[in-house]
């Protein structure tokens, strides 16, 4: 065994010479094992190894034994140990968690902080094959993709780590009796209340009995050959979200659906749900049938319409813009402000984390000086002071350069294809008496449009983004 974990350490590159390992131990079979082999690699892998055991509190007097038993553990194998009872049921309830999910944020929260106190860069866990197995069936048998069925990952953030994950539990458990070790046994692993059990008691054995006495290595091997073409497509998906990613900002990531729609649909689905997990900061309760709806959507939606995804996060398709955003309420949701601005200066817009940069030029405009795209020059004498930044209002109107007459606001940014998801945070110049001035990034009025004969030139420049929203 002591060679198998050692080549499993190895081909996933676990560890590197001086590395402080973190060994977490609930004085399972597993866990000691693991320990007791990585006491007994040490030198020859060049490590540090430590011992970090949460006593959870869920099983009263057995779990203040298991603490125990780690702590003499520790002092047998001369390893320094960080012993610590946290509340998980409480930390449970107050996040409406289930027990299970509540103690594994809990377990990995004082791992974490048992590293910092210790200076260890690394963390190994017991995880062994068996637990592979039952970690790619249980996926495989309430619905998943291909993310799903690549199992646990022997390395994962860089700094948790498996070695035993290629060990069947068999193994892990004759080790400790061929050396001697004494374990600790969890009774609620017992209990087939909780799926992993009945899949660990019932149904693993089972399959061994009746179609493959081998099933946990076969299905360990599967996890291996699903995680090796994730990581292909997973590159594959970061290639093709930079070509079609239009915007992506605090709350939404938009699409080009000219780029996105010809994608191959495996590669779609890919970038959907890597939107939906930034947005939504989880990654288990979007199904194959989003995925399939999304796209559907995308294809056959009209303009302007939306659709719900879990997590708080709604679809919208404008023109030939698709978008992702986290709790969107409406298209009118939008922050009402108004500030008087600087000539010279910049004036930040704190609403949209945005700012407007005025500064007074020479005169002697010409019509071939043509402005950058968030670029705007105006006549300063002819604009009623003072000069202001708002957002925009119902029945706003304004005389666009380029234009004979009067537009309508909404129907100069239904014209020019602006999605309605963006209208709400461009922000408008406008005059003193509140006659608009400029469309910030967008177009100008022609009644404040330099000339040959102007005096003073007003430039303004769209900053966009320079300060955090509040």
């Amino acid at each position: 065994m002591l060679e198998q974990v050692k080549a499993t350490i190895r081909k996933h590159s676990m560890f590197n010479p001086k590395d402080r390992v973190l060994a977490g131990v609930s004085g399972g079979p597993d866990s000691v094992a693991m320990v007791h082999v990585l006491k007994t690699l040490a030198r020859d892998l060049q490590i540090e190894v430590f011992i970090a055991h949460l006593n959870h509190g869920l099983r009263g007097g057995e779990s203040d034994q298991d603490a125990e038993f780690v702590r003499k553990l520790a002092a047998e194998l001369q390893l320094t140990a960080v012993v610590e009872k946290r509340d998980v049921e409480g930390y449970a309830l107050g996040s409406k968690l289930s027990l299970q999910t509540a103690a594994r944020e809990v377990r990995y929260r004082f791992f974490s902080d048992a590293a910092k106190r210790l200076g260890c860069n690394k963390l190994a866990t017991g995880h062994n094959a068996n637990d592979q197995a039952e970690t790619l069936l249980f996926n495989f048998l309430r619905g998943t993709g291909p993310s799903g069925l690549k199992g646990i990952p022997p390395v994962r953030d860089g700094w948790i780590t498996r070695p035993l994950i290629e060990v069947g539990r068999s193994l892990t458990e004759q080790y400790c009796r061929d050396n001697g070790l004494v374990t600790r046994l969890d009774k609620s692993n017992l209990k087939t209340v909780y799926t992993r059990n009945k899949l660990r008691l019932e149904l693993i054995p089972l399959l061994e009995k009746e179609y493959n006495e081998n099933i946990v290595e076969t299905l360990a091997r599967t996890s291996d050959i699903f995680r090796e073409e994730e990581e292909y497509f997973d590159g594959l998906t970061r290639e093709y979200w930079d070509q079609v990613c239009r915007d992506q900002g605090k709350g939404k990531i938009s699409f080009d659906m000219d780029r996105f729609s010809p994608l191959p649909p495996v590669i779609q689905k890919r970038i959907i749900r890597r939107a939906w997990e930034t947005l939504s900061g989880n990654d288990h309760s979007l199904g194959y049938i989003h995925l399939v709806k999304t796209i559907d959507f995308m294809r056959d939606a009209d303009n302007g319409a939306r659709m719900d995804l879990p997590g708080d996060i709604t679809v919208a398709k404008n023109y030939d813009v698709l978008s992702f955003l986290a709790g969107y309420t409406g298209d009118d949701e939008t922050a009402v402000y108004s500030h008087e601005i600087m000539v010279p200066g910049i004036t930040l817009i704190p609403e949209t984390g945005d700012a407007i940069f005025a500064e007074v030029v020479a005169g002697g405009w010409s019509a071939a000086e043509m402005p950058e795209p968030d670029e705007a020059f105006v006549d300063l004498d002819r604009i009623s002071p003072p000069l202001k930044v708002r957002s925009r209002r119902p029945g706003d109107s304004f005389k666009p350069t380029g234009f004979h007459g009067t537009k309508k606001l909404k129907k100069f940014f239904i014209d020019n294809k602006v999605p309605r998801t963006e209208r709400g945070g461009i922000p408008l110049i406008v005059t003193g008496d509140d006659h608009i001035v400029w469309i910030a990034g967008e177009r100008s009025d022609r009644r404040w449009q330099p000339g040959p004969e102007s005096k003073r030139i007003l430039k303004l420049k769209f900053m966009r983004k320079v300060t955090k929203q509040n």
